[in-house]
């Protein structure tokens, strides 16, 4: 601890706190400093609004400012008891930090704060749901590119948001996206079928490896992965009140969504796990790694023909006619996520539980 720290700012709780976001940076702890950063920014508008100065000692981060703090977040930010226990973990974590590194003797003022997690419901949505996605003519072409990518992402058996982010040119082979996932290292190949085929060439570009301007240049980052995370989850929750469902979507939604749709359509469970809302995914890993590629591809196309029957039911639009999904895609090269400003996205105050953990 530098003796500025200990000295001038001993009390000063939010001096110790951006202190700590310097150390997890200057350590290439990125997560943990973005969690950092988010729980401060959350903390700071809060005692905006209490007319708080900028200091905030020890002493007055008490029960009473805490139990003010999680109302605010739950009833005037409407962000969920998962949200609000995120950055109340992070400040308890933060404080007993402090307490113990400047010798403090304080009680603990998070006894009477939810600090747990409660478990969400599952991330599944509707074929209906998908099917108005797929339909969705974005109001600007951020939107379309969320579109594209919650598309691509589920036609793709729910690719996870990160693994979207590192694909790049080399992972087209023969036909096929051949990749690892970043989670587990796991090494998946998904055939190529008309609709993610057509979303990539509307992505192709010359001056860039990557298959998609998610990034804001081509090497990957945890910095820059977190920012398009945020903006796209931004973007996601701007597109379920723009299609008229009652649903939430998220990064997960598309995974999760495809399992269910894959389990609805009698896919055997070897093929598809039951297991993708668990938080272990060893039971599923030890499935995929032993099935052919030829049932996982028919699993895949079996639900891109669904989503394609249940767009011709619905009729098409007059003077349109389309031989499969890739109609819906314009060739509009749209602005990538890291052109969202930092103000716009700062707006969304949803769950930061979803956003800033990684996807499954």
């Amino acid at each position: 601890m530098t003796t500025n720290i200990k000295d001038k700012n001993k009390e000063d709780f939010l001096a110790f706190m951006r202190w700590q976001i310097r150390e997890k940076t200057s350590c290439g702890k990125t997560k943990t400093s973005a969690n950092y950063r988010s729980a401060f920014r959350s903390l700071n508008r809060f005692l905006q609004t209490q007319g708080h100065e900028a200091r905030l000692t020890f002493d007055q981060l008490d029960c009473k400012l805490l139990e003010d703090y999680e109302s605010y977040l739950l009833h005037e930010r409407s962000i969920t008891r998962n949200s609000s226990s995120f950055y109340m973990r992070v400040l308890h974590s933060v404080y007993n930090k402090g307490v113990a590194t400047l010798g403090l003797k304080q009680a603990d003022p998070f006894t009477h704060v939810y600090t747990g997690v409660d478990k969400t419901d599952k991330r599944a949505i509707s074929l209906n749901a998908i099917v108005k996605i797929v339909q969705y003519s974005g109001t600007d072409q951020k939107m379309e590119f969320c579109r594209d990518l919650f598309v691509f992402s589920f036609f793709a058996r729910g690719i996870a948001f990160i693994d979207l982010a590192k694909l790049k040119k080399d992972n087209l082979v023969n036909g096929r996206l051949v990749y690892r996932r970043s989670k587990t290292g796991q090494l998946l190949s998904v055939k190529l079928e008309k609709a993610t085929r057509a979303i990539l060439r509307k992505y192709e570009h010359k001056e860039t490896q990557h298959l998609f301007p998610i990034l804001k240049n081509d090497t990957f980052t945890p910095t820059s992965y977190w920012s398009a995370l945020r903006a796209y989850n931004y973007r996601l929750k701007r597109l379920a009140r723009e299609i008229g469902h009652d649903i939430i979507l998220t990064s997960y939604t598309p995974r999760h969504s495809w399992a269910s749709e894959a389990l609805r359509l009698h896919v055997p469970t070897r093929v598809i796990s039951e297991s993708m809302g668990h938080s272990s995914e060893r039971t599923t890993s030890i499935y995929l790694t032993a099935i052919d590629h030829r049932d996982l591809d028919s699993a895949a196309k079996k639900i891109i023909d669904t989503i394609h029957k249940r767009i011709k039911t619905k009729g098409i639009r007059e003077n349109e006619h389309y031989e499969n999904i890739s109609f819906f895609y314009s060739t509009t090269f749209p602005m990538p996520f890291h052109s969202t400003s930092t103000q716009e996205v700062d707006k969304f105050d949803a769950n930061v539980d979803i956003i800033l953990k990684q996807t499954k």
